[in-house]
């Protein structure tokens, strides 16, 4: 049997809490599995989607409880942890994207001659730290308000306000860093600690950080972290639209791959039949009656 404990911080109703802004937290009878619960526009009906960034899926019992645990919702959607396999993927389990992974029992990728430039260039003029003070860390707040309002993620998804940073500067299994220089904070990343994973769930930037390329000693950083502590630095995927200057930042510092599923659970076929074809939705998106955030 399962518990209610569980050593992934996501699976828990103390980290659901900081994303509350997604709808109300559900958990199953164990308390393992929380989802939140959404309201289907111009109905009276409900559906779900797993925490953010995946729901960790410990084997059959989980995800059995996804579907019998959660009826009452027509659909549920649930993004699953970098590396589980479904035993057989079709329409109930795709392949959503690759996460990447720095490894540190692997070699070490090499920095393009530009990219070396950049770093030598940060590490002259600034500092890399990790923040244990709650005060301190909520800066990242200012950080991804900006982040927000240059990406057009207000009302989105992705439209974190500051109650999930507090949650998040809270947890006894986070770890927040920081890059500044004189003038002040250029980047910030927060993430948390659990087994051999440090997983990062926001690097924001400051416009001045932006400039002189903060990120590059963040990453840095972040990868002597990881050394240091054992660790597998998990820095996430390419999000929908992912510029290619993007891809080519996050690839640099991966040296590994692993595969992210996401599970489309429906549960009443005939309502969510109904709500497809009454609505102008991206079939390539799931549920498909509602649009991208």
């Amino acid at each position: 049997m399962r518990t209610a404990v569980h050593p992934c911080p996501f699976n828990t109703v103390p980290y659901a809490a900081s994303l509350r802004k997604i709808g109300e937290v559900e958990v199953d009878a164990t308390g393992a599995i929380p989802v939140f619960r959404r309201s289907i526009p111009a109905t009276d009906r409900f559906d779900g989607v797993g925490p953010w960034p995946y729901l960790w899926i410990d084997g059959k019992a989980d995800i059995e409880a996804l579907y019998t645990g959660f009826r009452h919702l027509v659909t549920l959607g649930v993004v699953t942890q970098p590396g589980y396999r479904p035993e057989v993927e079709g329409p109930d389990a795709v392949l959503l994207k690759q996460h990447y992974v720095y490894d540190p029992s692997l070699p070490t990728p090499e920095l393009s001659r530009r990219a070396r430039k950049r770093l030598a260039r940060c590490e002259e003029a600034a500092s890399f730290d990790v923040v244990a003070d709650v005060t301190e860390r909520l800066a990242i707040v200012g950080l991804y308000e900006a982040v927000k309002l240059r990406h057009d993620l207000a009302g989105g998804f992705f439209d974190h306000d500051a109650a999930h940073f507090e949650v998040l500067a809270r947890l006894a299994d986070s770890v927040f860093f920081r890059v500044a220089d004189d003038d002040g904070t250029g980047a910030m990343a927060c993430g948390v600690v659990f087994g051999d994973v440090l997983q990062i769930l926001h690097m924001p930037s400051s416009e001045a950080g932006l400039r002189w390329n903060a990120s590059y000693l963040l990453m840095h950083g972040l990868q002597d972290f990881a050394r240091q502590n054992g660790l597998r630095l998990m820095t996430g995927g390419l999000p929908a639209g992912a510029t290619d200057g993007l891809r080519v930042f996050k690839e640099r510092w991966a040296n590994d791959f692993l595969p992210v599923y996401l599970l489309r659970i429906v549960n009443d076929r005939a309502r969510y039949a109904e709500l497809c074809a009454s609505s102008a939705g991206d079939p390539n998106f799931f549920p498909s009656y509602r649009r991208r955030a």
